[in-house]
C-alpha cells in the first residue's frame, strides 16, 4: 500500500525545494534550520502520489523555541489533475497560542483541525507538503526533522490480518485519564496515550504537561492528533501518524515501542454500533478515543489478543488489559501514533520544568509563587473551566510506596485563588504524614505555553 510518506532525513529533504532552510546533519537523521540572518523559511516537498484517497492527515517533528513557531500546509489533485489551494494545519509551538483553524475551503478539498477531506465527487491522487519555519528577531533558529503524510486507508485495506500470530509486550506505564485534573481528564486520551508512549522510553512526563504543551486554543481540545505528535516530537522523540492494517501494526510492535491507536468502542452489545462495536473486556462505551498497544498475545486455542493500555480503565492498575484482535480491528480506524526514541541533537524545544519556590502568605494555607526571586501571582482565572483549561496546578506527597513512575504517584488538583495564590492545605496533610519531617508536597504549575514550575513544600517551610 503507498498510502504512508515521511521526509525524515538529510537524503528525504534534499528531494524538495528549500527557501532560506540549510541542512544540519548533527541533528536527528538530518535536519532542517532556519538560515542565519533569516526570519522565515520553507520546505516544500515533491508532489507525492498516492493510492486513491479521501482523507490525509499530516504530522512533523519541530523543534521551535521561544520566539519561534512552524506551520504545516498540504494540497492536494484529484482524479481530473485539479489542486487544491494549499491549506494549513496551524500554528504550532509549545511557547505560542497554538491553534488550528476551523474549516477552510480550499477548491477540490477542506481542511478542519487535523484532517484534509476531499470534497464529493473528487478523489485524491497525489500530495504535496510544506512546513514553513519563523522566528522573532534575536531568537534561536527552529528546526524541522520530520515532516510526514498519511491517507485513511478503505475498509478493505485496514481489515487485512494475515500475518503469522506472534508474542510481544513493550512495557508501558498505566494510566487513567478519569483521575487527572478534573477539567480535562474525560477528554485527554490523547496527550494520555503520547505520555505512555514517551515515557516507556525514558521520559517522566505528566499527562497533564503534555497534554497543555498540545492543547489546539482554537479546537479548545487536547485531541488535535498532529499537534499531539508535534507535542511528543519537541520531546527528541521522533514521531508520525499513520494508518494502518494489523499487519502493519504487528510490524510496529515488534520494532520495540507501544503504538498508539485510534479506536471506538462499547463495552456491552446493547450499546454498540456500527460504528462503536462490541469488544471483549473494554470498559465502558467510546465514540471515539485513543489508547496505547504495548503488545500481542495468542492464548492456548490460537486466538489473538491485543495488550492495551487504556486510559478509559479506572484506576491505573485497571488500565491493562487484553482485547481480542478479530474484534478490535472492527473499533480501529486504523490511525497509529508512533513514537520512537529521542534523537541525537534533537528536542531544543521542548516544554520545560523550572524550579520555583513556594512561601506561605497570610492569607491561611496560600502560597505565592517565587519565581527566580521574584514573585509571580497567578491570573484568578489562571485554570480555565471544563471546556477551556488553560493551566493546571497538581500536587502529590511522599509516602512509603514505590511508583513506576512520577504519574503513577497519587495526585490532588488545586486553583489559583483570588489574591492570585496557590491554595494548598500543607501543614495538615504533612502533620498526618506517616513519615514526619522527611515528607514533602511536591506541586507541579503547568501553564498552556510549554513551562511547568516546581516546587516542594516541608513542614519546615511552613
Amino acid at each position: 500500500m503507498n498510502n504512508t510518506v515521511l521526509f525524515s532525513c538529510g537524503q528525504d529533504f534534499a528531494a524538495g525545494t528549500l527557501s532560506n532552510l540549510v541542512a544540519a546533519p548533527a541533528i536527528g537523521r538530518g535536519a532542517l534550520v532556519l538560515a542565519d540572518g533569516c526570519t522565515e523559511g520553507e520546505f516544500v516537498s515533491p508532489v507525492i502520489a498516492l493510492d486513491d484517497f479521501s482523507t490525509v492527515v499530516c504530522s512533523w517533528n519541530t523543534d521551535v523555541p521561544v520566539g519561534t513557531h512552524s506551520e504545516v500546509l498540504a494540497r492536494a489533485q484529484d482524479q481530473d489533475g485539479q489542486w487544491s489551494d494549499w491549506l494549513s494545519w496551524g500554528v504550532w509551538g509549545p511557547f505560542v497560542k497554538r491553534g488550528s483553524l476551523n474549516e477552510t475551503d480550499g477548491g477540490v478539498a477542506s481542511v478542519e483541525t487535523d484532517t484534509l477531506t476531499m470534497k464529493k465527487e473528487h478523489v485524491g491522487k497525489a500530495v504535496q507538503v510544506k512546513c514553513v519555519l519563523r522566528r522573532e528577531e534575536n531568537a534561536a533558529a527552529p528546526v524541522l526533522r520530520l515532516l510526514g503524510v498519511t491517507t485513511r486507508l478503505s475498509k478493505a485495506d485496514r481489515l487485512v490480518n494475515q500475518e503469522p500470530k506472534v508474542n510481544i509486550d513493550n512495557p508501558a506505564p498505566g494510566y487513567c485519564q478519569n483521575i487527572r485534573d478534573p477539567n480535562i481528564g474525560f477528554g485527554m486520551c490523547s496527550p494520555t496515550t503520547a505520555t505512555v508512549q514517551m515515557n516507556s522510553m525514558g521520559a517522566d512526563l505528566l499527562p497533564e504537561e503534555s497534554a497543555m504543551a498540545c492543547w489546539d486554543h482554537t479546537y479548545e481540545g487536547h485531541g488535535n492528533w498532529a499537534f499531539t505528535m508535534a507535542m511528543a516530537g519537541s520531546f527528541g522523540f521522533e514521531t508520525w501518524l499513520a494508518f494502518a492494517n494489523a499487519d502493519q501494526l504487528r510490524a510496529e510492535l515488534l520494532k520495540g515501542h507501544p503504538i498508539g491507536v485510534n479506536a471506538a468502542y462499547s463495552n456491552t452489545h446493547e450499546r454498540a454500533t456500527e460504528r462503536a462495536p462490541y469488544v471483549e473486556n473494554t470498559p465502558g462505551y467510546t465514540p471515539g478515543h485513543l489508547l496505547t498497544v504495548r503488545g500481542l498475545e495468542v492464548d492456548s486455542e490460537g486466538r489473538e489478543w491485543l495488550l492495551v493500555n487504556d486510559s478509559y480503565g479506572k484506576p491505573d492498575s485497571q488500565t491493562f488489559r487484553r482485547y481480542p484482535m478479530e474484534q478490535f480491528i472492527h473499533a480501529w480506524s486504523g490511525l497509529m501514533y508512533i513514537v520512537r526514541p529521542r534523537l541525537a541533537g534533537a528536542g531544543s524545544g521542548s516544554p520545560y520544568r523550572k524550579a520555583a519556590k513556594l512561601v506561605k502568605t497570610n492569607f491561611g494555607d496560600e502560597f505565592r509563587l517565587v519565581v527566580d526571586g521574584e514573585e509571580l501571582p497567578l491570573d484568578p482565572h489562571f485554570n480555565g473551566g471544563r471546556r477551556c483549561c488553560t493551566g493546571i496546578i497538581a500536587y502529590t506527597m511522599d509516602d512509603a510506596f514505590n511508583y513506576a513512575t512520577t504519574a503513577n504517584r497519587p495526585f490532588h488538583y488545586t486553583k489559583a485563588t483570588v489574591n492570585g495564590n496557590i491554595f494548598i492545605p500543607a501543614k495538615a496533610m504533612l502533620s498526618a504524614n506517616p513519615l514526619g519531617e522527611n515528607a514533602a508536597i511536591h506541586v507541579f504549575i503547568i501553564n498552556d505555553r510549554g513551562v511547568t514550575y516546581t516546587a516542594d513544600l516541608k513542614l519546615s517551610d511552613l
